[in-house]
């Protein structure tokens, strides 16, 4: 019998065999990127893309289009500005978090002032703009 180079047969019981596969790689995440700046979703696009971990990311240009591609994505993680039109960012993650409390909202945002109130609103986490890669990148994929 011939097996593929990514399936092995694991025998954990005399009972049955199980087939575990080989490789490695997570399953890629889903991602959010809710911003109404072009440039900037594209920059944080650039720095994600840098992970080792596979993603999938979707992109919002205000809250209202955010708390819309939550509910038909189901992304992992959503990276949500808070300065946006039609919706805030504040607004959309209490939203959010109201109905799919197990997407992980992780405000990222130029202005120390709205810590409280994201966090308020159910944000899992608050970063700013212009800290850590490092800081960004596990946030983002830690816990997944």
């Amino acid at each position: 019998m011939e097996v593929e180079p990514a399936l092995a047969l694991m025998w954990p019981t005399a009972v049955s065999p199980t087939i575990v596969s080989m490789n490695d790689t997570p399953a890629p995440i889903r991602l959010l990127i809710a911003d109404d700046n072009a440039a900037t979703r594209a920059a944080t696009i650039a720095l994600l893309e840098t992970s080792p971990r596979p993603a999938t990311i979707s992109e919002a240009s205000n809250g209202q289009e955010a708390v819309r591609l939550a509910e038909t994505l189901q992304p992992d993680v959503i990276l949500m500005d808070v300065q946006m039109p039609l919706l805030n960012g504040i607004e959309a993650t209490r939203r959010i978090k109201q109905c799919w409390p197990a997407i992980r909202v992780i405000v990222l945002t130029m202005y120390l002032t709205y810590r409280a109130a994201a966090l308020a609103a159910g944000a899992d986490a608050f970063l700013l703009k212009g800290g850590s890669t490092d800081g960004l990148l596990t946030a983002v994929f830690s816990n997944l």
